[in-house]
């Protein structure tokens, strides 16, 4: 996928004040702890969003209703999957689970197209600037 790849990379490689992300290509990350999802839509989500498994339970399976599939994850497991097309959620579990889902923001578009509009601003370009000038920001 290495379209999608590209895509969710433009937003990560040029995150706000010169920050990396450390989940490259994807913005950001949410660590769930014991969670159990009712039925939803991440419809704020870039193309694709990755759910890492981290689990030592019985059940907790990823539902993903349009396909009409329960995706039973084992400990380190991945999964890739549109979730701002596809309703998703976690089925009930016993024991513990948490889940790292890796994902990037479809508003982050508008910040590596323009800056959110600030993309002449002085205060955005740092380069233009000496490290004196810089103090007073």
């Amino acid at each position: 996928m290495p379209e999608e790849y590209t895509i969710l990379g433009l937003y990560a490689s040029v995150l706000p004040a010169g920050d990396q992300s450390p989940t490259f290509p994807f913005a950001g990350y949410v660590v769930n702890i014991n969670v159990c999802t009712t039925i939803h839509r991440d419809r704020m989500d870039k193309l694709l969003c990755l759910v890492l498994a981290l689990q030592d339970c019985e059940g907790g399976d990823l539902g993903i209703m349009e396909a009409g599939v329960c995706i039973q994850l084992r400990s380190g497991d991945m999964v890739l999957f549109r979730s701002h097309k596809f309703s998703h959620f976690n089925m009930h579990y016993k024991g513990r689970r948490a889940s790292i889902v890796f994902h990037s923001d479809s508003a982050g578009s508008h910040w590596a197209d323009s800056r959110n509009g600030w993309a002449d601003s002085d205060f955005l370009n740092f380069s233009t600037h000496s490290e004196g000038d810089l103090a007073q920001f």
